[in-house]
Protein backbone atom coordinates (compact mmCIF):
# COMPACT_ATOMS: atom_id res chain seq x y z
CA UNK A 1 0.00 0.00 0.00
CA UNK A 2 1.21 3.48 -0.84
CA UNK A 3 -0.36 6.85 -0.18
CA UNK A 4 -0.70 9.03 -3.28
CA UNK A 5 -0.18 12.79 -3.34
CA UNK A 6 -3.96 13.32 -3.02
CA UNK A 7 -4.12 11.08 0.09
CA UNK A 8 -5.59 7.91 -1.44
CA UNK A 9 -4.24 4.53 -0.30
CA UNK A 10 -3.52 2.37 -3.35
CA UNK A 11 -1.99 -1.08 -3.78
CA UNK A 12 1.21 -0.84 -5.78
CA UNK A 13 1.54 -3.65 -8.34
CA UNK A 14 5.15 -2.93 -9.29
CA UNK A 15 8.14 -1.15 -7.79
CA UNK A 16 10.89 0.13 -10.05
CA UNK A 17 14.36 0.88 -8.67
CA UNK A 18 16.37 3.16 -10.94
CA UNK A 19 19.35 5.48 -10.90
CA UNK A 20 19.32 8.62 -8.77
CA UNK A 21 18.79 10.98 -11.73
CA UNK A 22 15.54 9.40 -12.98
CA UNK A 23 12.93 12.04 -13.82
CA UNK A 24 9.57 10.30 -13.32
CA UNK A 25 6.93 12.48 -11.67
CA UNK A 26 3.81 10.80 -10.22
CA UNK A 27 1.28 10.24 -12.99
CA UNK A 28 3.93 9.31 -15.55
CA UNK A 29 3.34 6.30 -17.77
CA UNK A 30 5.91 3.55 -17.14
CA UNK A 31 6.62 0.60 -19.44
CA UNK A 32 7.77 -2.43 -17.47
CA UNK A 33 10.33 -4.96 -18.82
CA UNK A 34 7.56 -7.43 -19.70
CA UNK A 35 5.86 -4.80 -21.90
CA UNK A 36 3.00 -3.91 -19.53
CA UNK A 37 2.32 -0.22 -18.99
CA UNK A 38 1.43 1.25 -15.64
CA UNK A 39 1.25 4.63 -13.92
CA UNK A 40 3.73 5.98 -11.39
CA UNK A 41 1.97 6.59 -8.06
CA UNK A 42 4.82 7.74 -5.82
CA UNK A 43 8.47 8.58 -6.35
CA UNK A 44 11.05 8.44 -3.55
CA UNK A 45 14.72 9.36 -3.78
CA UNK A 46 16.94 7.40 -1.40
CA UNK A 47 20.40 8.43 -0.22
CA UNK A 48 22.55 6.99 2.50
CA UNK A 49 25.42 9.39 3.14
CA UNK A 50 28.37 7.59 4.67
CA UNK A 51 26.98 4.11 4.04
CA UNK A 52 28.29 1.75 1.34
CA UNK A 53 24.98 1.61 -0.60
CA UNK A 54 24.08 3.36 -3.85
CA UNK A 55 21.65 6.24 -4.14
CA UNK A 56 18.54 5.37 -6.11
CA UNK A 57 15.04 6.39 -7.09
CA UNK A 58 12.11 4.15 -6.12
CA UNK A 59 8.92 4.39 -8.19
CA UNK A 60 5.78 2.64 -6.92
CA UNK A 61 3.41 1.90 -9.79
CA UNK A 62 -0.33 1.26 -10.02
Amino acid sequence: MVRTADGRQVTATATVIAGPTLDCPPGSQVTLPDGRTTTALTVARHTAPGLPVPTCTEVSCE
